[in-house]
């Protein structure tokens, strides 16, 4: 039986969006059990998971926080949901590479580790743009620091995204030489943009939806940053 053909960059473009959005409500469940787990050990209460209105995952809320925490207990609660979260999505995207796993599982592997890594600057430019709502909002909210250090903290989004951006490029472009042409700076950033910027938009647009982390025009402007930064970082 002769091999399947590869998809065309539209369809492959198609199939990367509806994989990115199962993949990200699964970073953000895997984001609250870490965050949760994380807390637990620091001295914060731990009840479980629940399904927010909106039907994603995140931790059932405590009635009241309990006792009084220093700064690194915060930051361990608030932030390691987040990392935690990319990092999982990392090992299982390197997972499913390396054994050669079906073609569905690779993508939804892929879409999961570039929407982990991409929402990383976001939460980190969140707490600088308007309407921001965030772990690192909430951080500055519990220190009581609401306006420290903000702007040297968009400057280190903007870094974060660069990073990001070079990352998810060359994730999708080792996960995707088999279904595109790669022999080229060319050919590469157009497999970036199709399997993993049209992709990742998809999903932090429907992230922006259900669980608003800025004003709609700056998540909109910083949705478009993000967008380009994969392809602009294609080597």
């Amino acid at each position: 039986m002769p091999p399947r053909a590869p998809l065309s960059p539209p369809l492959l473009a198609v199939a990367g969006a509806l994989a990115a959005l199962p993949a990200a409500w699964l970073v953000l469940a895997a984001d609250a059990l870490v965050g949760g787990l994380a807390g637990s050990l620091v001295g914060f209460p731990f009840a479980g998971l629940t399904l927010s209105p909106r039907f994603i995952v995140v931790a059932v809320p405590p009635p009241a926080p309990a006792g009084v925490h220093p700064p690194l207990a915060w930051c361990v609660a608030l932030l390691a949901g987040p990392v935690g979260a990319a990092l999982l999505a990392l090992a299982v995207h390197a997972l499913v590479q390396g054994l050669r796993g079906a073609a569905w599982l690779r993508m939804l592997g892929l879409e999961a580790a570039l929407f982990a890594v991409l929402r990383l600057p976001a939460l980190l430019a969140a707490a600088v743009l308007p309407g921001g709502q965030g772990p690192v909002n909430q951080l500055y909210l519990w220190l009581g620091e609401p306006q420290s250090g903000r702007w040297a903290l968009m400057l280190l989004a903007l870094l974060a995204l660069w990073g990001a951006g070079a990352l998810g490029a060359r994730l999708a472009v080792a996960a995707g030489r088999g279904w595109m042409r790669v022999d080229g700076r060319a050919f590469r950033r157009r497999l970036v943009r199709v399997a993993a910027s049209f992709p990742a938009l998809a999903a932090l647009a429907a992230w922006a939806v259900l669980a608003p982390w800025a004003g709609p025009p700056w998540a909109a402007a910083w949705l478009a940053l993000t967008f380009l930064a994969p392809a602009a970082f294609t080597r």
